[in-house]
């Protein structure tokens, strides 16, 4: 993996949740409100004060910057947007839904939108892939797709999220596991894609270009 070039520059930008129905589709969008709701928030009282703040490592270009995205949300425009949503929070962070294994996944779709409306300004999404990466596309042309992967961990930090996007170690003999970047820079049919990784405990995020 390159070094990007460090910088000291640190970028502050409010997000309210609902503004995603402005920036994005409803249909992407949508489905993703709730775990995002679910998971953010921590279990003590001041982890769960809003706004909630997100540490993210931005690279583009190989150079870095630092984004401090504050993320608030009204939970009343947002029953208004997606009815019942309160409840189906609720019940995710109780583990009553069949859903309750795929919150990691969900609200990292959910952030990941919320990071191509802030550091991507003007980009919507189009489409998103099942089993095949990137997760989310701006560009659905033949050979030349461009888009985002998006993946997120419960804890474990920066640590975590660098084993995902560089890959694991090998240990005892065992073969290593290759990241998502180096996989992602190998796909000829992709032109343009970035990784979007998030941690819920703490709250730090990488949004980073791989390709090109």
């Amino acid at each position: 993996m390159v070094a990007a070039n460090r910088s000291a520059e640190v970028i502050e930008i409010r997000y309210a949740l609902e503004q995603l129905f402005i920036d994005q589709e409803h249909d992407w969008v949508s489905d993703t409100i709730a775990p995002v709701l679910a998971w953010v928030p921590g279990r003590s009282r001041n982890e769960r004060s809003q706004p909630f703040r997100f540490v993210v490592d931005h690279v583009v270009a190989g150079r870095s910057r630092t984004v401090h995205v504050d993320l608030t949300w009204d939970l009343a425009l947002l029953e208004r947007l997606v009815p019942g949503v309160d409840a189906h929070a609720r019940r995710l962070r109780d583990g009553r839904t069949a859903q309750r294994e795929h919150v990691t996944e969900l609200a990292a779709y959910g952030l990941t939108f919320v990071a191509i409306s802030t550091l991507m300004p003007g980009r919507r999404v189009k489409t998103m892939r099942k089993g095949s990466a990137p997760d989310i596309l701006f560009d659905v042309t033949p050979g030349s797709l461009r888009g985002v992967e998006a993946a997120g961990r419960a804890t474990g930090g920066r640590s975590a999220l660098q084993a995902v996007r560089d890959g694991a170690a090998s240990r005892r003999g065992a073969r290593a596991k290759h990241g998502k970047a180096s996989e992602l820079r190998a796909r000829r049919d992709i032109a343009e894609v970035h990784l979007s990784l998030w941690c819920a405990s703490p709250r730090v995020s990488m949004m980073e270009q791989v390709k090109p």
